[in-house]
């Protein structure tokens, strides 16, 4: 029983400030396909999170 409860959970999210340039760079690419644009607010964290690593 436990093993079936293991299976069904989804894996975790990471925390946006442990994420890496290339997690980030990936899940920018995901919000351009399914939300059409970087307009949203995860979105707009995001490219904010980028910058302050590129810099």
């Amino acid at each position: 029983m436990a093993d079936e409860k293991q299976e069904t959970t989804t894996p975790k999210t990471k925390k946006m400030n442990a994420l890496t340039l290339a997690e980030i760079e990936a899940e920018l690419t995901e919000c351009r396909e399914k939300q059409g644009g970087l307009t949203s607010k995860y979105a707009r964290q995001l490219l904010a999170r980028k910058k302050a690593l590129s810099a």
